[in-house]
């Protein structure tokens, strides 16, 4: 009897360690249909000729829905968008001016859940706020509208002014004898030379007309860094260049100050391609022996930071030593009693009517935040616009989208 290969397959849960490729997964899976359904989800709910009586308090509800959950229980950020037509016929020629206010609205489920932020850090208290920061950008997607932060046990604080920042900081010095100092200590002769004295340092051309001296430096691959630099009047035009190799070929430059001719002070940026890279100081000249002048080579790399000011209203929940770490975790119910509702988004809209029938549309949406389960929601509308006419909501159309975040 021959041997006989059977197909690979998968039996019970599939766990992966590392990265899953498309080129793993056949289109004509249902595997593949799932991860398709996984990575972004959409759903609506609509509702139309609605009417909400003015009122001077008290919202009236015009749709309850819910956002199911989300495929696979796969947490993702939660989106909801709706937008719609009010129309109010006064009766009259007379104008008035008033307010439509929509809010969008959670009900507070049995088993509230919380989701982890990051470690935050005390930067400035400014009044009855303080100024925090998170490494990277994991807050903005942590983070839902309404809420409030705190810590897992809760000393729920509310929050404003959420904003990320790409080059928020700045690390360490990454350049050693930049300044020179040294003299020429940590700096390499690639051709030509160099020379220093009384904190000046120059590079000198060669017989190829060119002349340069290198530094390597520890770079994280993707990461962006800022270098700062002069250029000091010499005879040689002078250049400092990003590269990942010590020499000057053309197909190793990552970034350059471009070649300036006199005294110039530069400022540029690049992305690092290895974890290796190199500051070379480059002369350009017209012929072998002529210098040209550096100094104050600074190079330093951005930090991402995400900023949150948080309410010291029952005192700081991040120590303000400026040092310690402190977990935040956002809440989205901060605690409130299951089976009420809490306000995730309002939208306010100021009309002033024309004669008899008046049209006037609205949309808005909310991030609700990180999560996989059902989120029971309700739009409710309190019409303070004309005292005693009716506005009728029609076509509100309702958009809710999954979508996984890192």
């Amino acid at each position: 009897m021959s041997w006989q290969k059977k197909p690979p397959r998968i039996s019970g849960n599939f766990i992966v360690d590392g990265t899953l490729e498309a080129k793993h997964i056949k289109a004509t899976t249902i595997t593949a249909d799932k991860f398709s359904g996984a990575v972004e989800e959409e759903y609506w709910a609509y509702i139309s000729d609605k009417d909400v009586s003015f009122a001077y308090s008290g919202y009236t509800t015009a749709l309850e829905f819910t956002f199911p959950k989300t495929d696979l229980e796969i947490f993702k950020g939660r989106h909801v968008h709706y937008c719609g037509e009010a129309e109010m016929n006064t009766g009259t020629s007379t104008q008035y001016d008033g307010f439509l206010f929509l809010r969008l609205e959670a009900e507070v489920p049995s088993v509230q859940a919380s989701t982890i932020i990051g470690d935050a850090k005390h930067l400035v208290t400014s009044g009855s706020y303080q100024l925090v920061y998170f490494d990277g950008n994991l807050a903005t997607n942590r983070i839902g509208s309404g809420g409030s932060i705190g810590t897992l046990g809760g000393n729920y604080r509310t929050y404003r002014k959420l904003s990320y920042d790409p080059k928020g900081a700045q690390g360490s010095e990454l350049v050693t004898n930049g300044a020179f100092n040294s003299g020429t200590a940590n700096w390499t002769v690639g051709a030509g030379g160099h020379s220093s004295g009384y904190g000046a340092y120059s590079v000198t051309s060669d017989v190829t007309n060119n002349g340069f001296t290198y530094q390597a430096i520890t770079t994280v691959v993707g990461e962006k860094y800022q270098v700062t630099g002069n250029i000091v009047n010499g005879v040689a035009n002078g250049e400092i260049r990003i590269t990942s190799a010590p020499n000057l070929d053309s197909e190793s430059q990552i970034a350059t100050s471009t070649v300036y001719t006199g005294s110039q002070a530069v400022d540029f940026e690049f992305t690092a391609t290895s974890t290796t890279t190199y500051i070379v100081l480059k002369a350009s000249g017209t012929s072998a022996g002529q210098s040209v002048g550096f100094d104050n080579i600074v190079c330093k790399q951005y930090l991402r930071r995400t900023y949150l000011e948080l309410s010291t209203t029952g005192g700081a929940i991040v120590n303000t030593d400026g040092s310690t770490a402190v977990s935040l975790y956002y809440h989205p119910y901060s605690g409130a009693s299951s089976g009420t509702y809490q306000v995730v988004d309002n939208y306010t809209q100021k009309t002033r009517t024309k004669a008899y029938t008046n049209f006037f549309r609205f949309q808005t949406e909310a991030y609700i935040g990180w999560f996989n389960d059902d989120i029971k929601l309700r739009l409710t509308c309190l019409n303070q616009i004309a005292f005693g006419k009716t506005v009728t909501l029609n076509d509100v159309k309702i958009f809710m989208q999954s979508r996984i975040v890192e």
